[in-house]
């Protein structure tokens, strides 16, 4: 009996340990490392694609970059091109040869009656002169507004072209195109009927005093000096007109040679 007591301590000793052991959770360790390398799969996947989607990004904002520095450089060329023909045909335009044939007839000075001599030959405020009636909406870009301009000029379309370039100048006052805008108001306003010389003067003064290094001052000179010949005022004419020969000469500038003809002719 005695024998048996330990026996009967030990019998539920290993039930309950059996009964712990059968408790516990049962963990799958191959398992668990498959669920973690599956889960940073996911996430290398997902890395790669946002690189990709960021590479994508990246390209097409170089895409787009590139497409507008393009377009500006269209835009510059096309409006290069128009600067280049407005230097060319500075010295031949129809406007030019509409100035220059009034300028060589006397009897055009001589028909301007007193009181719009007196007018014409004081010094004019040099302020912005009035737009022709028609009116012609600028689109608020610099260099299309003056090419739009221009190529009112180019279709002998005078009134509309003066409207323009008086609200190009008004809206850009510093622009870069302004020095010309200036020039072809002055032109404008001699080859319009009637002509407006006080605009025009006042158009080439303006040039000559705020761009006094401008590469058409030469030819404002010599325009100017036309104008003043049609305001009856000669000796301001002739004046200007050597100026512009004293000045240019060894330039090589054509203003240059249209004063000289200009003074044989008439003087």
């Amino acid at each position: 009996m005695q024998f048996l007591k330990p026996l009967s301590i030990l019998l539920p000793a290993a039930c309950l340990s059996a009964q712990l052991w059968a408790q516990a959770p049962v963990v799958d360790v191959g398992s668990s490392r498959s669920d973690s390398r599956s889960a940073r799969g996911i996430e290398g996947e997902m890395y790669q694609q946002l690189q990709l989607l960021r590479q994508e990004v990246m390209a097409l904002r170089g895409t787009v970059e590139e497409q507008g520095y393009q377009l500006r450089q269209l835009k510059q060329q096309s409006l290069d091109r128009y600067i280049d023909m407005d230097r060319r045909l500075t010295a031949g335009s129809p406007v030019d040869r509409s100035l220059d044939a009034t300028a060589a007839d006397p009897m055009v000075a001589a028909s301007t009656t007193d009181a719009e001599a007196a007018e014409l030959t004081e010094s004019p405020t040099l302020t912005t002169p009035v737009a022709a009636s028609s009116s012609v909406l600028l689109d608020g870009d610099e260099s299309s507004d003056y090419a739009k301009a221009y190529g009112l000029v180019k279709s002998a379309s005078y009134d509309q072209a003066i409207s323009a370039f008086a609200s190009y100048v008004e809206k850009y006052p510093a622009g870069r195109y302004t020095p010309n805008a200036w020039y072809w108001l002055g032109e404008l306003y001699v080859a319009i009927k009637p002509q407006n010389l006080s605009a025009s003067t006042t158009a080439f003064q303006r040039l000559l005093t705020d761009y006094p290094d401008h590469g058409k001052v030469p030819a404002a000179m010599y325009k100017l000096g036309t104008v003043y010949f049609l305001n009856g005022n000669k000796t301001k004419a002739q004046e200007m007109l050597t100026h512009v020969i004293d000045r240019y000469g060894n330039t090589g500038n054509s203003a240059v040679n249209k004063s000289r003809d200009f003074l044989r002719k008439n003087f």
